[in-house]
């Protein structure tokens, strides 16, 4: 079994590889957009947002911000920006319905308002650049109806925790480009997503999807495939990047990885390429921590060998065409320790994720 995995973990990262490097077709129509963001007590980011947001190099779009019951004062700040800017239009949500994730309630009552032809989604914490709008509706040929967007994590301190997290998002973004890119998209991330209008309706929008989802980035790219004939693409032009903060405790950060384990489980059994690629690194990773152990048979030790070695090799090399392609070569110094703490990650989360629950904006749900 150990040479069988081996085998099959560096088919998969050779080929992968090579999907993340292949063309993708643009477009040049400029259909109107809508960009729609869910806020909670944003009221410290959601400023430097606006600012990118009314200043993008796009002819004809909107900006939609939800508030989503903040206690803070982002009711203020979008007061204030909508007197200044009449591209921006301000909701707020008073009341959230029983057993409705928050943040998938929020975009969908900004979506309601909105009349653009793309729909761009992007989180109230974000960065952006002027080409955002631009870069990321370029990627809309005929035939897709979700672009997903290339996001990095920006260490806010320049701590290992960060850094870590910075290459683990990496690594995160070279699987989704990788497998979008060749036809079997893994899934998609809130902070820099998009759909075409008429997709996101006929899938249901998120008003369709299940009422206590917490994927619904995920849950709505699913629906979307199955729903309709369109394909997803991965738009990774550097001027459609999109920067995120990373968390700054690993209290924070266990919290936001239970979550996305929660919601990667919600779409696992209706994405076969998703679930084999998680159970081959999954695998991958449990025979890692057996090392030890399997160390201590003399006929295991050659395969042994051969899978830390092969495993070592794969996800250097893959990474390392990643952070070119991506232009984040100052993360591949902290490779070893992301490869040791990858594989401990795979014991402690999956146990994290059924004793605590997932947070949006400081709120939890067991």
């Amino acid at each position: 079994m150990l040479w069988l995995v081996t085998a099959a973990y560096l088919a998969m990262r050779a080929l992968l590889s090579w999907g993340l490097t292949r063309p993708t077709p643009r477009s040049q129509a400029q259909p109107r957009v809508a960009v729609v963001v869910a806020a909670h007590n944003a009221a410290a980011t959601l400023p430097v947002l606006l600012e990118e947001l009314t200043q993008q190099r796009y002819p004809d779009y909107e900006v939609i911000v939800v508030d989503d019951r903040s206690s803070d004062a982002t009711p203020a700040v979008l007061e204030m920006w909508t007197r200044r800017c009449a591209r921006l239009t301000a909701l707020r949500v008073e009341r959230l319905p029983a057993g409705v994730t928050p943040k998938m309630h929020a975009l969908a009552r900004g979506i309601e308002r909105a009349d653009g032809e793309l729909l761009l989604l992007t989180d109230a914490d974000c960065r952006v650049s002027r080409d955002w709008i631009a870069a990321m509706a370029s990627y809309f040929t005929p035939g897709v109806g979700v672009v997903i967007g290339y996001a990095a994590l920006q260490p806010r301190r320049g701590r290992l925790l960060e850094q870590l997290q910075a290459l683990d998002y990496l690594h995160m973004m070279a699987l989704t480009a990788g497998a979008t890119r060749l036809g079997y998209p893994l899934g998609a991330g809130g902070a820099n997503l998009a759909y075409r209008r008429a997709s996101y309706l006929s899938a249901g929008g998120f008003d369709g999807l299940p009422r206590g989802a917490v994927a619904d980035d995920m849950l709505m790219l699913q629906q979307i495939l199955e729903r309709t004939t369109c394909r997803a693409a991965f738009c990774d032009d550097p001027r459609a990047r999109v920067t995120t903060p990373a968390e700054p405790t690993l209290q924070r950060l266990l919290a936001q990885r239970a979550r996305w384990m929660t919601g990667g489980a919600e779409v696992l059994w209706r994405n076969p390429p998703l679930l084999a690629l998680s159970s081959l690194i999954g695998l991958s990773n449990g025979l890692l921590l057996c090392a030890p152990l399997l160390w201590r048979r003399p006929a295991l030790r050659r395969a042994t060998a051969t899978l830390l070695g092969g495993r070592v090799l794969a996800d250097a090399l893959h990474l390392a065409i990643a952070a070119r392609h991506f232009g984040a070569l100052r993360l591949l110094p902290f490779l070893p320790v992301w490869l040791i703490a990858q594989a401990l990650a795979t014991a402690v989360l999956p146990l994290y994720s059924r004793l605590s629950g997932w947070r949006w904006g400081g709120r939890r749900r067991p």
